[in-house]
């Protein structure tokens, strides 16, 4: 009995993340028995993507006004630039998996590899010191705003405004 539960569960559980899946349709099965997945339309990417900007765009403004705030001291903000980078990673993870693909998906990992570069840069927030804070700064901006301009690139590809 035990384990017709486990394998009913199981399917149950299987038809919910199945179902949750709103960007991956299948069609008929492969002559290997492996269902074929559709490509996710352009608006659906672009729709994928705007979703996992929101959390990022305010994690940004965040870190931003912090920054701000600190004088240009930036080596009080170390919680606030770990904050950051945890999100900036958790945005990268679910924009490498939303189903781009052509120049968007070039563009896309132009963007992930851009953000990695920020994600080091406020990692390394930590073992800075009074001496290397400004170059620390000067190559955190120069980081991020290559990002920036990535992540507008994204977006012209998938037809979405600039930030």
């Amino acid at each position: 009995m035990r384990a017709r539960y486990v394998i009913v569960l199981g399917s149950a559980v299987l038809a919910v993340l199945a179902s949750g899946c709103g960007n991956a349709t299948t069609s008929s099965s492969s002559s290997s028995g492996v269902p074929h997945v559709a490509p996710a339309t352009t608006a659906q990417v672009a729709q994928s993507y705007k979703a996992a900007t929101a959390a990022v765009d305010s994690a940004y403004l965040t870190w931003k006004a912090d920054r701000v705030a600190a004088g240009g001291n930036v080596l009080t903000l170390t919680s606030q630039a770990s904050a950051y980078a945890s999100v900036l990673t958790t945005f990268d993870n679910t924009i490498q998996g939303i189903g781009a693909t052509g120049k968007a998906a070039t563009d896309i990992a132009t963007l992930i590899a851009d953000d990695n570069a920020v994600i080091s840069d406020l990692n390394s927030l930590t073992s800075q010191s009074a001496s290397t804070e400004a170059a620390w700064d000067a190559k955190g901006v120069a980081d991020g705003t290559a990002a920036i301009a990535q992540g507008d690139v994204v977006r012209a590809d998938l037809g979405l405004p600039p930030s």
